[in-house]
């Protein structure tokens, strides 16, 4: 117990206190101890053991908050499957001595196989779109990144004319799209290598070096936002 969290530790005691309710309601209420009364007692027991397990995996799975944020979702089939085989096993203890254990015994396998189903499909789809969210940052990092750097450098020009061509170019950048892929690449090399190039030119106080390169950046700029719009094509 000493390596669980807090919330580990809260989960095993609320899941016990749960059993414990329902175990002394199963055997105080004076229901016919047949087949199905053992059959569906067994199931809900079971819905019960794997809640810390179905926990853990929900928010204990992996180190960023976005994929325990997604977590949501895998717990909520399990506490819904937990409370349905619970209702369901307390209605079935109820009429034991009507229905046939056959019956019981297909509905809990059908209601256990449905939320393994879900939480397996809700897990993947887990998996997904944390991988979609970190692809996403990687490839807005270029732009965020030369859109940082321009908007510092507008700051550093010294020249009036300058600055307003930095500035130009730095609200074009804003304006651009901001996700790159593979088929950038080239343009976005050539872009970044402009950038640098006008950085230096501008510290170095090179007016005219400084306007030309703030038009070629110009130009890369719209190339790459012409390619961005084909590849969405």
């Amino acid at each position: 117990m000493s390596n669980m969290t807090k919330n580990q530790k809260r989960i095993i005691i609320v899941t016990a206190i749960i059993f414990v309710v329902f175990s002394v309601i199963a055997f105080a209420v004076p229901f016919p101890k047949r087949a199905v009364f053992w059959v569906t007692y067994i199931f809900s027991v079971i819905s019960l053991a794997v809640q810390p397990f179905v926990m853990h995996i929900a928010f204990n799975e992996g180190k960023d908050i976005n994929s325990k944020l997604y977590g949501f979702p895998i717990a909520r089939i399990s506490v819904v499957y937990c409370i349905a085989q619970t209702v369901l096993s307390l209605v079935f203890m109820a009429l034991g001595a009507y229905v046939p254990v056959w019956v019981v015994l297909v509905f809990d396998v059908l209601l256990l196989g449905a939320a393994a189903v879900g939480f397996i499909g809700a897990d993947s789809m887990r998996d997904e779109i944390v991988r979609q969210d970190k692809k996403l940052v990687k490839d807005v990092k270029f732009m965020r990144n030369i859109e940082s750097k321009v908007n510092v450098l507008v700051n550093q020009c010294g020249d009036e004319d300058v600055r307003k061509a930095v500035a130009k170019l730095a609200e074009n950048i804003k304006y651009s799209d901001i996700v790159s892929n593979e088929a950038l690449k080239d343009i976005e090399a050539d872009l970044s290598s402009c950038i640098d190039e006008l950085q230096g030119a501008v510290v170095d106080g090179e007016k005219d070096t400084a306007l030309s390169l703030a038009v070629k950046a110009e130009g890369l700029l719209a190339e790459r936002n012409r390619l961005c719009k084909l590849n969405k094509k």
